[in-house]
């Protein structure tokens, strides 16, 4: 399948989800590039020895280097100076300010202006001008949206079977989701019009 944009997660809940359902080869069935943030990701593998999840998806990352790009921003940058020293301490809203730095200085090596970007979320600050200023040609989908997208291109069976396995995992280990966009999440084509599926 030919990539038609590429796929940004400026936040640590669509990775939290689908880990927790066991599917995050989901990521991969789209034939898209996936830009994670550099602080996201900071977030979500920081400590692979204690942690199952960090460990997981810091594999499964490594595991497709020709999909996944690490995109660094300034304020990655910065947090892992502080975590190199011992001196970061987390709720600083760094992913937020890391997704504006991404915004203003790196959607342009991957998309020109008048291409969209899908950017899939979970974090209901994305949605607000407010906290981050969303470019023109951004189109932000919700974790459940995505997965109601998959379902209409055939590429899972059921997202509500997917959507379930994440809010009420079988495994004692792993924390259930919660979701304040069901039943049928968030969908926001960019200013410039887009779609991403039929």
């Amino acid at each position: 399948m030919t990539a038609r944009c590429v796929l940004i997660i400026p936040d640590a809940g669509p990775i939290n989800s689908l880990w927790v359902a066991g599917e995050m080869p989901l990521l991969l069935k789209l034939g898209m590039p996936v830009v994670l943030i550099d602080q996201v990701y900071a977030e979500l593998t920081s400590d692979p020895e204690n942690y199952l999840k960090d460990r997981e998806v810091k594999a499964f990352v490594e595991a497709h280097p020709k999909v996944f790009t690490i995109e660094e921003t300034n304020v990655g940058k910065m947090a892992a100076a502080l975590r190199a020293q011992g001196a970061f301490k987390t709720g600083q809203s760094l992913g937020e300010a890391a997704i504006a730095d991404f915004f203003q200085h790196g959607l342009e090596k991957y998309v020109r202006d008048d291409q969209a970007a899908l950017l899939l979320f979970e974090d209901a600050d994305i949605r607000s001008v407010k906290v981050i200023r969303r470019p023109r040609n951004v189109h932000l989908t919700s974790t459940v949206s995505w997965l109601r997208g998959l379902q209409d291109l055939g590429i899972v069976a059921s997202a509500d079977d997917i959507i379930r396995a994440m809010t009420h995992p079988t495994d004692p280990t792993k924390r259930p989701r919660k979701f304040t966009d069901l039943p049928d999440g968030a969908d926001e084509p960019a200013e410039i019009g887009s779609s991403w599926r039929p």
